[in-house]
């Protein structure tokens, strides 16, 4: 099965009059999320080095670092701003492809955009033709693919930045099979890194490198056209139990963009049930921390394996820490941004809490689903099962509450009068003309 010709050639055929007015509307809400969380993340540790070490290397003044204004490179750009979306780790999520498909593909296209001028009908079709490609492709790579340990994120959204970035620059089907070819050659990313900086940067590099493969294909530079099914090739190599079918079943009909998640809190998707969970016990059964003799949380496997950090030192372990992720959820009743710092996650009241959590993996649990049982002092217990957090596709968040998110993390770089300009242009980012009147919202008060 030639799936990188038939993926290539969906990419290149999408268009925008033919997608259903809902999948339109859902790419909006995603670049709303995504843009925000990226703002969020500009002044993050991460950012302040990067963007340091793109202004020593250089480069023609192509496209901007969203929250500092600053005039690089295509590449350089797509790479400090894919670092910066998913620095919070707060960036949607696709689970059946097991990684974060926005965090490489709208920085990637929208560097592109800026530089070539192109307008907001044509980022809104390359985001839509980018993340059907590169979902699907995590979705035929599978779990396995994940537990061997790649990051997903990585390795597939390498395929939906060059995508996108090759639709934009007009790129012909052996281009862009060659363009693809780059992105699958340049696929890696390790979940040992999890926790760390380099984690973000991964979606960073991944958009850098889908950046690069579009334009060096533009230009003539050679790979192979059969990078995914060919021998010895991407599924091949980092494949377990891949397979292709998935990745061209209902290509154009079904769109999985409208399985996206959103998330509501800014930690590890696989913490979400359990946090959703002690929201809910501690409003309906008005628990309090001090009254608590252990919190009992059974997950997924993959939330210990992803999120089983017992003793978080950092604001960004806590994120990967189901444990600290529970005792926050009980004592404080949200998990926003503001509640993961390095002062909060090693609070001695927090850390008094955490230590009563017991978690254990369930055989069989999706990773959506979390029973939590709270054992209050007195002996009495209160038990809360999740299966559908907040976010998940089956119990989306509205456009209001999306809307609530990004206000929440754009004012960290951004006026209140220029938020409300650029939520009101995202959202009626196809009558844009040219994406640059988006790009000049993105920074400065």
């Amino acid at each position: 099965m030639k799936v990188t010709e038939i993926l290539a050639r969906y990419a290149l055929e999408a268009s925008y009059r033919s997608f259903p007015k809902e999948v339109i509307h859902q790419a909006k809400r995603c670049f709303l999320d995504l843009i925000g969380v990226a703002l969020g993340g500009s002044r993050q540790p991460l950012a302040k080095i990067l963007l340091k070490t793109v202004r020593e290397f250089g480069g023609n003044p192509q496209a901007t670092v969203w929250g500092h204004g600053v005039k690089t490179s295509v590449a350089h750009a797509a790479l400090v701003n894919g670092a910066m979306a998913h620095a919070l780790d707060y960036d949607d999520t696709h689970v059946r492809g097991m990684g974060h498909p926005s965090a490489p593909l709208i920085p990637a296209l929208l560097a592109v955009a800026e530089w070539k001028g192109a307008s907001g009908k044509a980022a809104l079709e390359a985001f839509i033709a980018g993340f059907e490609v590169e979902t699907r492709i995590g979705e035929g790579m599978g779990v396995k693919h994940y537990n061997r340990g790649w990051h997903a994120t990585a390795t597939f959204g390498r395929f939906g930045a060059a995508v996108a970035a090759g639709k934009l620059l007009g790129l012909d089907l052996e281009q862009m099979k060659q363009a693809m070819g780059l992105a699958g050659t340049q696929a890696a990313g390790l979940r040992l890194v999890f926790g760390t900086m380099t984690k973000p940067f991964h979606p960073g590099k991944s958009a850098f490198d889908g950046v690069l493969s579009a334009v060096l294909a533009q230009r003539g530079f050679t790979c192979a056209p059969n990078i995914i099914e060919g021998k010895k090739g991407y599924l091949e190599a980092l494949g377990d139990n891949s397979k292709l079918e998935p990745m061209v079943k209902n290509l154009g009909k079904k769109y999985e963009v409208l399985n996206n998640t959103f998330k509501p809190f800014a930690a590890c998707l696989f913490t979400h049930p359990t946090i959703d969970a002690l929201i809910q016990m501690r409003s309906k059964y008005h628990l309090k921390p001090e009254d608590v003799e252990e919190i009992s949380c059974d997950v997924a496997r993959f939330c210990l394996d992803a999120a089983g950090q017992a003793d978080p030192k950092t604001a960004l372990a806590g994120k990967f820490s189901i444990y600290y992720c529970a005792a926050l959820a009980l004592t404080e009743g949200v998990a926003g941004e503001d509640m993961f710092t390095d002062r909060k996650v090693l609070d001695p009241r927090m850390t008094a809490l955490r230590k009563r959590v017991k978690a254990r993996g369930i055989p069989g649990y999706k990773d959506t689903e979390a029973k939590v049982t709270v054992t209050a002092k007195g002996g009495k217990a209160y038990s809360f099962y999740v299966d559908t957090p907040k976010g998940d596709p089956r119990n989306p968040p509205t456009d209001k509450e999306l809307e609530e998110k990004f206000r929440s993390l754009a004012p960290l770089v951004l006026s209140k009068s220029k938020t409300d300009r650029l939520v009101k242009t995202i959202w009626n980012l196809e009558k844009l003309g040219n994406i640059r009147q988006l790009i000049r919202l993105c920074y400065g008060k």
